[in-house]
């Protein structure tokens, strides 16, 4: 029985990688991948029409200057240091061009880009450490409100944050932060794909007749069902690794690899949760792996109900469509709570550390930690109803 499932899995991956569709497929998104992490490199600035710089060179004296200010703490003192340098740069048109701003102020850009982001324009330029905790603090305050949380949320919420160290410490991770950014680009091309590859499993076999010769099996239809399973879950986790592989190598050979200990407050000051940008971009990681568990196994189940992979090609991309136009407000809790638990919304630095809670016996879990056992409890139903749906089917003897 075990050589035959063996036969079966190793039969049914010769089908799906013989569809020239699925190497274009693959080809296609690999390239977009590494596209992706190098097209900061591309283009110029221009000042009157005149080159200025390239993004390449552009890109390397940021780099070079965040690097500088790796390990300091964003306090009182650094951001003296800043205000100073940007108190240098004439209040002129394009005065980012001057040479007071390339001496004095770029130095410590991300530092302003920091204190922007909290307080804003001109107040960035001389805020004090206090205030600067503070109007983040009453941001925090606010977006509690807006989401309508409870008590025991917030009071969870602010435990967790009290745990961060304060002031922060800047550290740089640029190439990090770029690839946490980036795994919701990687969500929308792996919907793509197993909108392609996937639908085929189950579909083929319907489309060019072959069905009827299942019926003839001495050991039925389940193994092969399981088999079809298999291989289209492993090579959706398979395709996931070489994407995320394609984006990886271009963004650590640009940025480099440092900063993965970094706190997840440098990208967004708004997250409360103790961790780091190396273990954001890990769970965002195992959130794409189990998405892609329910994509595959409900993108199978709508091929093998409608007998074709057109109608799961369209769904799903209409789907995708859909959910980029389309936004559930916070006020409306439930509805926004479960718009926001779709892979399209999740598996982002923005879906996946938001401050949305779940309770979980008398405590709380966060979204990245209940939505995946979601996920793995959805896909054993689909597979299940997918199984039924496929045991049950009578082939058309009618030529």
């Amino acid at each position: 029985m075990s050589n035959n499932f063996r036969s079966l899995v190793i039969y049914e991956y010769r089908k799906l990688f013989r569809r020239k569709i699925v190497w274009i497929t693959l080809a296609v998104m690999t390239a977009v991948c590494i596209f992706a992490g190098c097209s900061r490199l591309l283009g110029n600035n221009y000042v009157e029409g005149q080159i200025y710089e390239s993004h390449k060179e552009a890109l390397g004296k940021d780099i070079a200057f965040a690097k500088a200010l790796s390990g300091r703490f964003l306090d009182d003192t650094l951001l003296r240091e800043m205000q100073e340098g940007y108190s240098k740069v004439p209040d002129i048109p394009l005065a980012g061009a001057s040479g007071e701003y390339e001496n004095y102020a770029r130095p410590y850009k991300k530092v302003w880009e920091f204190a922007y982001y909290i307080v804003g324009n001109p107040a960035c330029t001389s805020v004090t450490e206090e205030d600067l905790y503070r109007a983040r603090e009453n941001e925090l305050e606010k977006s509690f409100k807006e989401q309508k949380l409870s008590e025991e949320e917030k009071e969870f919420l602010r435990a967790s944050d009290n745990k961060i160290e304060k002031p922060f410490v800047y550290t740089y991770c640029e190439g990090w932060e770029v690839l946490n950014r980036m795994m919701n680009t990687l969500c929308v091309l792996q919907l793509l794909l197993i909108a392609i590859c996937i639908p085929p499993i189950f579909a083929e076999e319907h489309s060019q007749r072959t069905d009827q010769l299942i019926q003839c099996t001495c050991f039925g239809k389940r193994p092969l069902y399981l088999a079809k399973l298999l291989v289209g879950v492993t090579c959706s986790a398979a395709s996931m690794l070489l994407l995320g592989l394609a984006i990886m190598i271009p963004l650590f050979c640009i940025y480099g690899t440092e900063g993965a200990g970094a706190i997840l407050q440098l990208i967004n000051y708004k997250y409360v949760w103790p961790l780091t940008v190396g273990e954001a971009a890990l769970i965002l990681f195992g959130l794409l792996l189990t998405a892609a568990l329910l994509r595959t196994v409900l993108a199978m189940l709508m091929a093998e109900y409608f007998r074709s992979s057109t109608i799961p090609l369209a769904f799903m991309t209409g789907f995708l469509i859909f959910s980029m136009l389309f936004q559930i407000p916070d006020e409306y809790l439930l509805l926004s709570r479960i718009w926001d638990t779709f892979p399209i919304n999740l598996v982002s630095v923005w879906g996946a550390f938001e401050n949305r809670l779940y309770p979980f016996f008398g405590g709380f879990l966060t979204a990245w930690q209940a939505v995946p056992w979601i996920y793995l409890l959805l896909s054993a139903g689909a597979a299940a109803l997918c199984l039924r749906r496929y045991e049950g089917f009578q082939a058309d003897r009618s030529f």
